[in-house]
């Protein structure tokens, strides 16, 4: 009986998610857009901050580590950027969604809104500035003289895998985010050591080979070179890497709509 019962109520989270996506698509593109805006309001910028921001972080990092830490790599601006781009929709996105269904508590109170809807807003907001700070991606190579090859149109794969892991984490983080009111600043300090742990401002090459396996249990490690693969060096992303990646993100979103479904009560109780 409890087989039968776990079983449905799996069922009903699948049927009840596709369900209320098509129901609250226009929310959602609404959402996505009104988030947009507002981010640019008060920024005489506006949307070049999108393609400057994480510019500026790539001269930063260049000049610190070609520069004052003497590091010497061909085309190492892009090396840079190619992972710093898909780090800044990460980061980005996972903050937000910290507190993404926390801040709205009063308006959930009122009005019923999926809760896997407020975290999949975030993640669609960094994904539009992610696609808008790839456009840098074309005067870099041409500058560096990086051509630009058919491997490069399967990108699109790496940021589909993308799309599903940074999804994975926001559902669960949203989900903490609600209980735990430190969220963002344990966050904060753990996106920092992950970053430094994560092959963006130096290649695996530099790593020693004895503990290098270590860093494929990174995540971080098999998007990273697989944008620079399809970017710099002209071949194919990590295809095994990635699809095992993108498994284990389907089975965390799967879990993270089990909890959002499961706690979607309690979490109106902590308003």
């Amino acid at each position: 009986m409890n087989n039968v019962s776990s079983r449905s109520q799996k069922n009903n989270v699948i049927a009840n998610t596709i369900h209320n996506f098509n129901k609250y698509r226009e929310f959602i593109l609404f959402s996505s857009k009104y988030e947009l805006k507002a981010q640019v309001a008060n920024t005489f910028m506006g949307y070049f901050w999108w393609l400057l921001d994480p510019l500026f972080h790539m001269i930063v990092y260049t000049i610190v580590v070609t520069i004052i830490f003497d590091g010497r790599m061909e085309g190492f601006p892009i090396f840079v950027f190619c992972a710093l781009l898909p780090w800044k929709w990460y980061t980005a996105t996972v903050m937000n969604s910290a507190n993404c269904i926390r801040s709205k508590l009063g308006i959930l109170n009122q009005t019923y809104i999926p809760k896997f809807i407020l975290p999949l807003i975030q993640v669609i907001v960094n994904f539009l500035k992610f696609v808008f700070g790839l456009l840098i991606l074309f005067p870099m190579m041409y500058i560096f003289n990086i051509q630009l090859s058919v491997h490069f149109f399967e990108i699109l794969f790496v940021i589909f895998i993308n799309f599903l892991f940074l999804y994975a984490c926001t559902l669960v983080v949203a989900h903490f985010g609600v209980f735990f009111k430190d969220m963002k600043n344990v966050l904060t300090h753990f996106i920092r050591l992950w970053f430094y742990l994560s092959p963006a401002l130096y290649s695996l090459d530099q790593i020693p080979e004895s503990v290098r396996f270590l860093w494929w249990f990174n995540p971080n490690t098999t998007l990273f070179e697989s944008y620079r693969n399809v970017v710099m060096f002209e071949s194919s992303p990590l295809y095994f890497q990635l699809s095992i990646l993108g498994l284990i993100s389907i089975v965390l979103i799967y879990v993270g709509l089990l909890l959002l479904n499961k706690n979607d009560k309690a979490y109106l109780k902590m308003s």
